[in-house]
């Protein structure tokens, strides 16, 4: 790989490259609420009420957030309800809705410690921020 397409104390992969990896890791980045030190992802795990219609609908599910550092990402996430104005509400995931949500956090969190930890040879850590538990996966 050239040394543009590296993060390394000399080098960084720039806000496209790191945009396309992103991308690659599946429905879960946000580019439009992505910026060079904030990158966005989520997951619409849970649909509250199928029977409504599709621009109503609101949804259980998780945000993440990566910032930048030094040896690598910070990561800060939560759990909420993806409301019908297309916010993300702070809120406690229903028992029934529970094990769907987690389940896509984990997949993607291996995913994405995959790419940092091995694809990129950089860490990635818990934001001081955090409230939620830091997150289990293969980090290096």
């Amino acid at each position: 790989m050239p040394p543009e397409d590296t993060m390394s104390d000399n080098f960084t992969l720039s806000h496209g490259r790191l945009k396309t990896r992103f991308t690659a890791l599946g429905p879960y980045f946000r580019e439009g609420l992505s910026e060079p030190d904030r990158y966005f992802f989520d997951s619409l795990s849970v649909c509250v009420d199928a029977n409504k219609e599709p621009d109503v609908r609101e949804f259980w599910g998780w945000w993440f957030e990566l910032t930048p550092s030094d040896q690598g990402f910070n990561y800060h996430y939560g759990f909420g309800l993806f409301d019908k104005e297309g916010v993300w509400v702070a809120k406690p995931i229903p028992s029934d809705a529970r094990e769907a949500v987690d389940k896509t956090l984990t997949h993607f969190y291996a995913k994405l410690c995959t790419l940092v930890n091995d694809d990129l040879s950089r860490t990635l850590s818990p934001s001081q921020t955090l409230s939620e538990p830091e997150l289990a996966g293969n980090e290096s």
